[in-house]
């Protein structure tokens, strides 16, 4: 067995020198599991980077799916100057921001989408209609909050980050990741709950085979 802690700088006790100790401290000869647990069978390494094989593999991933990325549907808006995102409705796997205004107040939002975001505002859209999908984000709770309080607003849409979601076989889904980071580093002006950032990442779903019928 390996015991591979992270590497950082900062840390200036010897990791490994202690568990080693703490090896021999709580499975001495003696003991019932000192078979399982020595100094012949336990070892330390640090963990600090990645190996050759999947520093190649991420880079190729990389370039294919940023070509891939790059080719955006045009603008099918019935109303070009009104389009929502200045002509890049179409776009996919974003992290958007949402702006209400509200007589001298802002609030700020962030989302997701993996598919076309169109498809993702008719839904904003379809909870802001109707009052039983108003916890359906906090958006939507927000703007049923303005509505009641009679107050109107306007909502100025953007692109916060452009990222690859989670493919079948990666580790990371950097779409979910960039949006946790954003909200860890917004302000009060952002409506979004912290817990969202411990939430567990959606996009792997279609890829597991409970998911198929």
């Amino acid at each position: 067995m390996w015991f591979n802690p992270p590497h950082s700088e900062h840390v200036k006790t010897d990791v490994g020198r202690s568990f080693l100790k703490l090896i021999d401290k709580h499975f001495p000869p003696h003991h019932k599991y000192h078979k399982l647990f020595n100094r012949n069978n336990v070892k330390v390494s640090y963990s600090c980077m990645q190996n050759v094989k999947s520093i190649i593999n991420s880079h190729n991933t990389k370039i294919l799916q940023s070509t891939q990325n790059d080719e955006i549907e045009p603008c099918n808006c019935k109303n070009k100057p009104e389009c929502p995102l200045n002509g890049q409705c179409n776009i996919k796997s974003i992290v958007y921001n949402a702006r209400v205004h509200s007589d001298n107040e802002i609030i700020n939002y962030y989302g997701l989408c993996e598919p076309k975001f169109k498809t993702r505002l008719a839904n904003h859209n379809c909870s802001f209609r109707h009052e039983s999908k108003e916890n359906e984000t906090e958006l939507s709770k927000h703007i049923w909050k303005l509505k009641r309080a009679k107050k109107d607003y306007r909502i100025e849409w953007s692109i916060a980050a452009k990222c690859t979601p989670y493919r079948s076989g990666s580790r990371t889904c950097f779409l979910c990741l960039t949006e946790k980071l954003l909200i860890s580093q917004a302000d009060n002006s952002y409506i979004n709950k912290k817990s969202e950032i411990i939430q567990t990442c959606r996009h792997r779903l279609k890829f597991c085979l409970s998911h198929l019928k």
